[in-house]
């Protein structure tokens, strides 16, 4: 007997300690959200983190709640188990919860879909009856009501799309009808502003991208740092194409606004660098490898020669040589568009300098912009783009515009200021079109050939020297002394 009580007393504690152990980790697994404060989660390979909004006012009808991760996927979803039209994963996901009567507590679950640990900051946003509703007149993804906004690119452009929303209404009340009538009373009267937000440059830290997410999540942090871009009507469809800026990072949203309740809601803002953190074909870290700062490099370095002696050796101010060389065509077309030296026909020398001086000093620019992002390769490459892609001009084409563009943007004037100063000094006193040195030592090399006159005809190459010299070094001498038997 005393050994079935001692027996019984030593293993009555194991179901109470895995009970506790099964408590705690649920604890563990647990995170409190307040209404509009930001909230970093990590979730581990094989978990589910229980997101838990509390003290929600009375006065809120529905709440949104959304996570962001760098590049990573994480699952947002209504159970605990993620299910088809209950669930969202995607890198920038959201779900919004229409309210109860009473209801102050709600809880949605986080999970990773692909067995790797996903880091991310979330935020809980609470809206009135009178605010409307984002994504409510939904008809194209799986979700009843989808506040999400989608974004797809490629090398030339970055489209974004999002559902239709509704006007708002009052807890434990029946949403209106979407489609019913195009009345003012109705959905058809709102209004959706698409705003943009840049990330700092040459900055694709996660770090700096929650903090960008934390400034614009909401309605007042967007509107306060963000740019809006356009103004679509209900009429319009809900999609808006933009440039794409390969290792930019950018932020996109959508507030949704009544015009006539002067009432507002924000979907979730969705980001993107235009390349990817996964893939080597389009990768963020093709940007900067070695052979692209090689190219880049000759590029500048060629373009410092253009800035400080092309006059010598380009003549786009030639209006034949235009007429005559596609090359020269596509160069002069740029230097059109930068600056549209128009102002130098009269004057076609210091016209072509100036060209020399503008583009080559952008050249350079282009060449410290592999080592360095700078929105001033834009000027180019959208060029670029339109000629390959027939539907580029339908882009809304921005670009940054931020401390490091300044600054090149001095370096690009105080160096073709200087290449311009330096060429006009060095071509006063000559004719206005030389000709190119290139040219002359060609012609100079043919004249020696075909002229038996010039003592310079019978003057060995330089190459041939060169050989003939390596000959003598590499002979072997010949000893002094007699070698042949003496003749009788």
């Amino acid at each position: 007997m005393k050994q079935r009580k001692m027996s019984g007393w030593t293993w009555c504690p194991l179901p109470l300690l895995l009970l506790l152990c099964d408590v705690q980790a649920q604890l563990e697994n647990r995170v409190i959200f307040l209404p509009g404060a930001f909230q970093n989660v990590s979730v581990s390979q094989n978990e589910t983190v229980q997101a838990v909004v509390s003290r929600i006012p009375t006065e809120v009808a529905f709440v949104t709640l959304q996570f962001h991760t760098q590049h990573r996927n994480a699952t947002l979803s209504y159970t605990r188990v993620p299910g088809l039209g209950l669930s969202l994963t995607a890198v920038d996901s959201g779900l919004l919860s229409a309210l109860q009567p009473g209801q102050t507590v709600l809880s949605l679950f986080l999970s990773s879909p692909n067995d790797d640990t996903v880091s991310g900051t979330g935020v809980i946003l609470p809206y009135s009856s009178t605010d409307p509703v984002p994504g409510a007149c939904n008809i194209e993804s799986n979700l009843d009501i989808d506040p999400n906004v989608y974004i797809q690119y490629n090398l030339y452009e970055t489209t974004i799309h999002f559902a239709p929303a509704n006007l708002g209404y009052e807890r434990g009340e029946a949403p209106l009808a979407c489609d019913e009538s195009t009345e003012a009373n109705t959905r058809w009267r709102l209004q959706y502003d698409i705003y943009q937000y840049f990330l700092p440059e040459n900055d694709l830290s996660e770090s700096s991208l929650f903090s960008g997410i934390q400034a614009v999540a909401d309605i007042q942090g967007m509107m306060e740092t963000g740019r809006r871009l356009m103004t679509l009507l209900s009429t319009d469809r809900s999609l808006a194409v933009f440039n794409s800026i390969p290792g930019q990072g950018v932020i996109y949203s959508v507030i949704v606004r009544d015009p006539l309740l002067n009432t507002s809601a924000s979907y979730v803002p969705v980001h993107t660098y235009a390349c990817s953190f996964n893939s080597t074909l389009d990768g963020c870290q093709t940007l900067g490898k070695i052979s692209t700062k090689v190219f880049f490099t000759i590029t500048g370095l060629a373009g410092l020669f253009v800035c400080l002696f092309g006059h010598r050796f380009f003549k786009c101010g030639d209006l034949d040589v235009f007429r005559r060389s596609n090359v020269v065509f596509w160069v002069t077309f740029c230097c059109i568009v930068i600056v549209v030296p128009l102002f130098f026909v009269r004057w076609p020398r210091e016209g072509n300098i100036t060209t020399c001086g503008v583009v080559g000093a952008y050249a350079v620019i282009l060449g410290v912009n592999s080592y360095i992002y700078t929105s001033l390769s834009y000027i180019t490459l959208n060029i670029l783009k339109r000629f390959l892609n027939n539907n580029f001009s339908s882009v809304f084409t921005d670009v940054p515009f931020q401390t490091i563009d300044y600054i090149m943007i001095t370096v690009w004037v105080v160096l073709g200021v200087c290449g311009i100063v330096l060429q006009l000094y060095r071509e006063r006193s000559r004719p206005f079109f030389p000709p190119s040195p290139y040219l002359m030592w060609l012609q100079e090399r043919e004249r020696r050939k075909t002229n038996v006159l010039d003592p310079s005809h019978h003057f060995p190459s330089l190459p041939n020297r060169v050989l003939a010299r390596a000959r003598q070094l590499t002979r072997r001498m010949e000893p002094a002394g007699e070698h042949t038997p003496l003749l009788l």
